[in-house]
């Protein structure tokens, strides 16, 4: 990981280091993603207007939370792109949970908040929970995929392994689209320049190494989750029976909040361009 990206999450956690600060981030967490108004948060915490000001603006500075003006109030919301971030920096040098456990000391606050709830909370406040790709396959079945389609996702989860990390996300999936080599996906990106080595050095770049999953079935997170149900209402809307890697890569796009999408802006891929080509491949 870059210098300037560890410097980037050291101001984050400089941000977050006041308990009314983290009170606030509670209370967006669990209002997200509708937000909160400034009162409804000082009615919460009972600090004046003025000290609540000075924190929101400096989460605010940070991009921890957004702010937006709707007719008469201005409402806060968390950041969920910034807490994502956040999120992989952490875990990316754990190979599980229980490790983090082991390895970050809690100290307790005067009403009992511990920095660990606090980010367990920001992963399950705005992303749920994940899901091996056998439990995906209880919801969406086996035959309703290709089979280039299953071994990307096969080789995604090789991906995520073998960079020491404990989750499937977007940029594995990815990774995992181009490993296969004979789908449109990996086609549709081999004659755009993309080759598999520029895009693992990318990722890595993005999300850093871990330290070895222990795994056996590693999960996919919710986003990536979300990219497979959204393959499967592509492939309903075009009355076709089965997911390939062109819908999962075209979901990839839609979805547009994941890793896999600034890795691709990344290596200079006209992601219009790209959504066109997959669009005419799907037919």
């Amino acid at each position: 990981m870059k210098n300037n990206d560890v410097a980037r999450f050291a101001d984050l956690f400089a941000a977050l280091g006041s308990e009314s600060r983290l009170e606030v981030m509670r209370l967006l967490l669990a209002a997200y993603p509708r937000g909160l108004t400034v009162g409804e948060i000082q009615s919460q915490l009972n600090i004046p207007s003025s000290t609540l000001s000075h924190h929101l603006e400096k989460l605010r500075h940070e991009e921890l939370v957004t702010a937006r003006r709707d007719k008469q109030w201005l409402w806060y919301s968390a950041n969920a792109q910034t807490l994502e971030d956040l999120l992989a920096f952490l875990y990316n040098g754990c190979s599980t949970h229980e490790r983090v456990k082991e390895s970050v000391p809690v100290t307790a606050t005067r009403e009992g908040f511990v920095f660990e709830n606090f980010f367990r909370s920001i992963f399950e406040g705005l992303f749920g929970s994940g899901s091996t790709f056998e439990q995906i396959l209880e919801r969406i079945p086996l035959q309703r995929f290709t089979q280039p389609a299953v071994r990307a996702m096969e080789l995604a989860q090789n991906e995520a392994r073998q960079s020491g990390h404990d989750f499937v996300g977007t940029e594995h999936m990815l990774l995992g689209l181009i490993s296969e080599g004979s789908g449109v996906a990996a086609q549709v990106l081999r004659s755009l320049g993309v080759t598999l080595e520029q895009a693992r050095t990318t990722v890595e770049g993005c999300i850093g190494r871990g330290r070895g999953s222990v795994l056996r079935d590693i999960p996919f997170t919710p986003r990536a989750k979300h990219v497979l149900d959204l393959s499967l209402e592509q492939v309903r809307q075009v009355g076709q029976n089965q997911i390939d890697t062109e819908h999962l890569l075209l979901s990839i796009l839609q979805e547009g909040g994941g890793v896999a999408v600034r890795v691709l802006a990344n290596l200079g891929v006209d992601l219009p361009h790209l959504e066109q080509q997959l669009r005419g491949a799907t037919g």
